[in-house]
C-alpha cells in the first residue's frame, strides 16, 4: 500500500484501508474504487492522507520510491505538529498515526533495508530536518533489531516527535528541559503510546549515566530510547557539524559510542542498515584517483570496490589499505 495526500488522489485509485467518520462510523470500505465524488467526500471528512493500493498506474507514476514518499509525508506531519504546538492549536494526531502506520507496515515488507546519506535529507527548518531523519532512521534500526509492527510504529512516533519540547513557547525554558517539556505536551493526548512518550523523555539519556534529564543508567535507558538517541547523534554528526564529514565516518562514530552511550546491539543494528557509499557513488581516493563505486564490501562498508575512471580497473579498497576515500564527488 501507499500513503498519499488527499490532494494527490485520482479517479480509479483503490482505497487501501477503510475510512471512518470522527464518531467511528465506517464511511468507505477497503477496496472501494474512488471517483471524483468520493474524493471530495474524503476531503470533507478532514483526512489529510489516505492509504491506496499499489496499482500498476501508481508504480509507473514513480510512487514506488517508498523512502522518498515516507520522508515527504513525515516532514509535512512534523511541520504541522510544530505549528500547532507553537500556536497552541489542536495537535494533528490523525496524520501522525497514518504516517506511523505506513512506516510500520512498509518496513517489515522489505527483505533488506538500507539507509544512505541521501536518505537523511534537509527539511525546511532544523527541528524538522532532525525529526524527519531521526524518525526514519530509528524506524529502520528498529526493523533491523527485529521489532514487530506495533513496536516499529511506537518508535517512529516517538522519534519523529522527540524534539517537540523545543517548540513549546515557554518563557525562559532551558534546552536541557525539552525532553520533559515534550513529554508533558504529548502525554495529554488521549491514547498516545506510552513507549513513544518514553522515547521523547529519554532520548538524551546515555547508558553510562551521563545523559539528561534524569541521568539514567544501564537498563533503565530503554532500548527504543537508545535507538532514537543513536539516530539523533548520527544525524548531528553527519549533517549538523561545522566540519564536513565523509559518510563512512558515521560508522566510526557509532562504534566509538558502544557501551558508553548505547548497547552493542543497537549500534550493530545501525551498521547493518547503513550504506555510506551506494553503488554509483563517485569518489576521489588517496593520490587524487577518481572512480565510481561498483560493489560494496558487506564486511567493511567503508571500503567498497571502485572502478577507476582513468584506467577502468577494478580497485578493491579491502586489498589496498593505504588508499582511502577522501571526497564524495556525486551521488548514485
Amino acid at each position: 500500500m501507499l500513503l498519499v495526500s488527499v490532494d494527490e488522489l485520482a479517479e480509479d485509485d483503490l482505497l487501501g484501508k477503510g475510512l471512518y467518520a470522527p464518531d467511528g462510523r465506517l464511511m468507505l470500505k477497503h477496496g472501494v474504487r474512488l471517483n471524483a465524488r468520493l474524493i471530495e467526500g474524503i476531503k470533507r471528512l478532514g483526512h489529510s492522507y489516505v492509504f491506496v493500493q499499489m496499482t500498476d498506474r501508481r508504480s509507473q507514476a514513480g510512487s514506488a520510491d517508498w523512502k522518498r514518499n515516507m520522508r515527504t509525508i513525515a516532514e509535512d506531519v512534523l511541520m504541522r505538529f510544530l505549528e500547532a504546538v507553537r500556536t497552541n492549536k489542536p495537535l494533528p494526531v490523525r496524520p501522525l498515526y497514518d504516517w506511523a502506520d505506513y512506516v510500520s507496515e512498509a518496513l517489515p515488507e522489505k527483505a533488506e533495508i538500507s539507509i544512505r546519506p541521501d536518505d537523511l535529507a534537509k527539511a525546511r527548518e532544523a527541528i524538522a530536518a532532525r525529526g524527519v531523519n531521526v524518525g526514519i532512521l530509528s524506524a529502520a534500526i528498529a526493523k533491523s533489531l527485529g521489532y514487530r509492527e506495533a513496536a516499529i510504529r511506537d518508535v517512529a512516533i516517538g522519534s519523529l516527535l522527540h524534539d517537540i519540547g523545543l517548540a513549546v513557547p515557554l518563557e525562559n525554558k532551558l534546552a536541557l528541559h525539552h525532553p520533559a517539556i515534550g513529554y508533558d505536551c504529548l502525554r495529554k493526548i488521549p491514547g498516545f503510546p506510552q513507549a513513544a512518550l518514553q522515547i521523547v523523555l529519554q532520548h538524551h539519556e546515555r547508558i553510562d549515566g551521563r545523559g539528561f534529564p534524569q541521568g539514567l543508567r544501564g537498563e533503565d535507558v530503554r532500548e527504543a530510547s537508545q535507538i532514537c538517541a543513536l539516530a539523533g547523534d548520527i544525524h548531528e554528526f553527519l549533517n549538523e557539524s561545522l566540519t564536513d564529514r565523509l559518510p563512512h565516518e558515521g560508522i566510526e562514530y557509532a562504534m566509538s559510542k558502544i557501551d558508553t552511550s548505547y548497547h552493542y546491539g543497537v549500534v550493530r543494528a545501525f551498521l547493518d542498515i547503513y550504506e555510506p557509499y551506494p553503488v554509483g557513488t563517485r569518489v576521489t581516493l588517496t593520490g587524487h584517483l577518481q572512480g565510481t563505486v561498483i560493489e560494496n564490501n558487506r564486511a567493511h562498508a567503508a571500503r567498497p570496490v571502485i572502478r577507476l575512471q582513468a584506467s577502468g580497473d577494478r580497485f578493491d579498497l579491502m586489498q589496498h589499505p593505504a588508499f582511502l576515500i577522501e571526497r564524495v564527488c556525486g551521488g548514485a
